[in-house]
């Protein structure tokens, strides 16, 4: 499997990823308890992180159906990716959220190491190629 193939695997499971967590958040954001969420929060700031999850959701979609990824979204995408799963165990560690929630957050370590790592790939296939050229000439 190419890594190009392994990306747009990751990118469509992040739009379900992502799927699931608005629906973990929407509850909150129209002033009800979510029952997947063990901590409360305010309407507006629910609907704040729903919107931004649904927003990287459409984006991973988009970059999906797209010929070539866009590597600067790609990234962006696996930082925040990362960045989700940093936070997750960092508030567990603290006692601020249950264990579970930094342990429901791997799929978001594996799948940001799976963008960075396709773009990586990327790069420096960039760079050996233009290599090549300059060599060649």
């Amino acid at each position: 499997m190419s890594r190009h193939h392994l990306l747009r695997i990751a990118l469509w499971a992040s739009v379900g990823i992502n799927a699931l967590g608005v629906l973990v958040f929407a509850p909150l954001a129209v002033g009800r308890p979510s029952p997947l969420l063990p901590i409360s929060s305010s309407p507006f700031l629910a609907g704040q992180v729903a919107l931004v999850i649904a927003l990287f959701g459409a984006v991973y979609a988009w970059l999906a159906r797209q010929p070539v990824a866009y590597r600067p979204l790609v990234i962006v995408g696996g930082l925040g990716k990362l960045g989700f799963f940093c936070l997750s165990v960092a508030y567990a560690a603290a006692g601020v959220v249950p264990v579970h929630v930094a342990m429901n957050a791997i799929p978001d370590l594996l799948l940001g190491a799976t963008f960075l790592w396709a773009v990586r790939d990327t790069a420096s296939g960039r760079a050996q190629q233009t290599a090549r050229r300059t060599n060649a000439h």
